[in-house]
């Protein structure tokens, strides 16, 4: 009886796990534009395509020539030269505060700051 219930709860273990895997995972065609990610994504429902853009600047900060997720952080405001390598590797030259004029090569894993939730890219 355990075992049935045990096995009864699998595909809800599944789509808890899905909701939270990598966009990356979820999306394809994924590309940049200026500020702009775009991505075709899965919705959860019947798992159709869906196109859904994000301005990244919504999801990542500088904090000391360093890319990392923040909320609303602006990170184009003192980052340059930014590229989408692969599907979620983005490399940018980004302001050391601590170190007047000085730009630092940075990359983050977007699948750490982005999520598709439902088709949409989200923060």
């Amino acid at each position: 009886m355990l075992f049935l219930k045990a096995f009864g709860l699998l595909p809800f273990v599944a789509m808890a796990l899905a909701g939270s895997s990598k966009f990356a995972d979820t999306c394809q065609d994924i590309d940049g534009e200026g500020t702009t990610l775009h991505a075709q994504c899965q919705e959860r429902k019947d798992g159709q395509l869906q196109s859904s853009t994000l301005d990244l600047n919504r999801c990542l900060k500088n904090d000391k020539g360093k890319l990392k997720c923040g909320k609303n952080g602006n990170y184009s405001g003192s980052c340059i030269n930014c590229t989408l390598r692969g599907t979620a590797d983005f490399s940018c030259q980004c302001r050391n505060s601590e170190r007047e004029h000085d730009y630092v090569n940075t990359v983050i894993d977007l699948n750490k700051c982005v999520a598709n939730n439902h088709g949409e890219l989200r923060c």
